[in-house]
């Protein structure tokens, strides 16, 4: 009975000394997944499979400061004869795919006058496959593409806006907050922070393995007298609507300019593409602050 009662205590140690040494190491574990990006770069699903480029669009090379070659289409606006100036919009796109998979998310724009510019980040479609990715490096990708498209002779540089959905939406507002070129951001299926939509698919453990940066809501304090549409559905089951309040209560602390626009029926992927009115909403949005034209809902 003595030797029992001496070696209970001798197990039970070793139990606790065993789940707290596993704590440490998994603690461990999390802290250098997060610093070492390991987590973020799961995140992103490029796609490198062929397509054809429409011949209404104009195939085009973009180089970004750290030397990578992005590739992109440029859609002209309908009704502007070849080479005419117009405003623009620069279409950052959302996760998984290329700007073919991409392109009727923004494509419905031209049919209101303004050129589009939709482009590839790194490792997507036929963007150099330069990676890791993380989200410093598109930020990156996106500010080059907003240089190309304002570099262009058939794009009135006073009357550019940019256009965010899903993932493009950290970035897009991003870019948008720190040029002030950009006259009006919309977002569609947007995020409001990196650990918010993390915990969302992975409750406790997703809000460990990111760390705050390039956060929406953070990039929306910093519009100051630019214009912001935040566009989302309720029936989104990728990016929770919750965030769309979330971005427009950064909007209202920060004394920007915002619209909200919300739709019942949307879903993550193909709103603007099933809905007249989500689209006719991103068009009059455009055309108010670029062209200065109200327009009626249908």
């Amino acid at each position: 009975m003595c030797n029992e009662s001496k070696q209970r205590p001798g197990l039970a140690g070793r139990v606790v000394r065993t789940l707290r040494w596993s704590l440490v190491a998994l603690l461990v574990g999390l802290f250098v997944v997060r610093v070492a990006g390991c987590a973020e770069g799961l995140a992103y699903w490029p796609s490198r499979g062929e397509f054809v480029t429409p011949a209404r669009y104009e195939d085009v090379w973009i180089d970004t400061a750290d030397g990578v070659r992005l590739h992109g289409w440029f859609m002209p606006a309908r009704g502007v004869e070849a080479g005419g100036v117009a405003p623009a919009i620069l279409h950052v796109h959302g996760n998984a795919g290329n700007v073919s998979s991409h392109e009727s998310f923004s494509s419905f724009l031209t049919n209101a006058g303004f050129h589009v510019l939709i482009f590839d980040y790194r490792c997507y479609g036929r963007s150099d496959d330069h990676g890791p990715l993380n989200r410093d490096r598109l930020v990156v990708d996106t500010q080059a593409a907003l240089d190309a498209l304002l570099a262009r002779s058939d794009v009135d540089p006073d009357r550019v806006g940019v256009l965010g959905v899903s993932l493009g939406g950290a970035f897009a507002l991003r870019v948008a907050s720190d040029d002030l070129r950009v006259e009006a951001v919309a977002t569609v299926s947007a995020f409001s922070s990196w650990r918010g939509v993390a915990s969302d698919a992975a409750p406790l453990l997703g809000g460990l393995l990111f760390q705050s940066g390039v956060d929406g809501v953070d990039s929306v304090a910093g519009l100051g007298s630019r214009h912001l549409l935040v566009m989302h559905g309720l029936e989104d089951g990728v990016v929770n609507s919750r965030h769309a309040e979330l971005l427009m209560d950064s909007a209202a602390e920060n004394g920007v300019d915002a619209e909200l626009a919300i739709f019942p029926d949307g879903d993550h992927n193909s709103m603007l593409q099933r809905s007249l009115e989500a689209r006719s909403a991103l068009i009059a949005f455009y055309q108010r602050h670029l062209t200065g034209i109200e327009t009626l809902a249908p």
